[in-house]
């Protein structure tokens, strides 16, 4: 059972081609080496080991009932490349430890620059994690303002071997803590289906993505 609601004080999947990365140290802060965080804000508070409390399977949409919460859009259009996509200069291959995730466990990913040439990248935080709903792909997280929240996005260099990786803890508090300075909640709680996490943050090149399947 839910201790808060939120505003109150065989499946498809994409697997990666090639082995995760190692990730990096908690010092590590290179210029496109970088580590997810886990926070400890949220959108809903439940007791630990509850499992996911969302609706299950695909539902028609998502819907919360805190009137100031706005879902973040979706910032790219078109097809999702399955986890290799396309620079103007080089190749980018975005990898994941696996296609069923259990709820309260990490969601471990690697975007790795596997070719010769130098993209541009808009930093770790460009991407969306949706839920895959009868109205499409919809973000979890959203603004608890009232008003639209913008992710950060820096352009950097991306190189050859260069990494951006993430260990995202799937309980509602940690992903909406993993991006810094903004006021994000997730809403509804997570719920076991289809998700999908997407990075847009490359330059002139398509979103890159995987899918996996949250189990409780």
């Amino acid at each position: 059972m839910r201790a808060n609601a939120c505003g109150s004080s065989p499946r498809r999947s994409y697997r990666g081609h090639g082995p995760l990365a190692t990730r990096p140290a908690d010092g590590d802060r290179g210029d496109a080496h970088r580590r997810g965080r886990v926070g400890v804000a949220g959108c809903l508070d439940f007791a630990a080991g509850e499992g996911p409390q969302g609706p299950a399977g695909t539902p028609e949409t998502l819907s919360c009932p805190d009137e100031s919460f706005v879902r973040l859009d979706q910032p790219f259009e078109g097809p999702v490349e399955e986890t290799v996509v396309e620079a103007p200069s080089t190749t980018v291959e975005l990898s994941a430890e696996g296609n069923a995730e259990t709820y309260g466990q990490s969601l471990r990913l690697v975007l790795r620059n596997t070719g010769d040439g130098t993209a541009t990248a808009l930093g770790r935080h460009a991407y969306s994690l949706q839920r895959e709903t009868g109205e499409g792909w919809l973000d979890v997280r959203g603004s608890t303002t009232g008003e639209p929240a913008a992710l950060p996005r820096t352009e950097e260099s991306f190189g050859p071997t260069d990494t951006y990786s993430w260990s995202l803890t799937l309980e509602e508090a940690a992903v909406a803590a993993a991006v810094p300075d903004r006021d994000l909640a997730v809403c509804p709680a997570l719920g076991p289906g289809i998700h999908r996490f997407v990075y847009w943050g490359l330059v002139d090149a398509p979103p890159v993505g995987t899918e996996f399947e949250l189990v409780g």
